[in-house]
């Protein structure tokens, strides 16, 4: 398998892939985490599966207009520094990643 595959949500259902350990971030900060999996969403739309260095599972949407924040290249196993924001919704949002070390 590819190490920087992304599940269609038709392989996600074949392959009976459970997520629901995965909560949303509901965080504002700095957290550092592991990308343990990538997988589309609606169009323009990246669900990305990380695992934070406290153990939390969480899931967390990307968009195009984030350009993906670069998911889409970045290899499964990569070490992150994620950058949680609030928008003018107070929605928690992931806004900037930083590659700590590539898998």
């Amino acid at each position: 398998m590819e190490n920087t595959k992304v599940y269609s949500r038709t392989e996600m259902r074949e392959m009976m892939i459970d997520t629901s350990d995965y909560l949303f971030m509901n965080e504002v900060g700095e957290f550092t985490g592991t990308l343990e999996m990538k997988a589309e969403a609606r169009s323009g739309m990246l669900r990305v599966f990380l695992r934070l260095s406290d153990d939390r599972k969480i899931i967390t949407p990307v968009f195009y207009w984030q350009k993906y924040l670069g998911f889409y290249e970045m290899e499964i196993g990569t070490k992150l520094k994620l950058f949680y924001s609030e928008s003018s919704l107070n929605k928690v949002y992931l806004e900037k990643v930083e590659i700590i070390e590539n898998a």
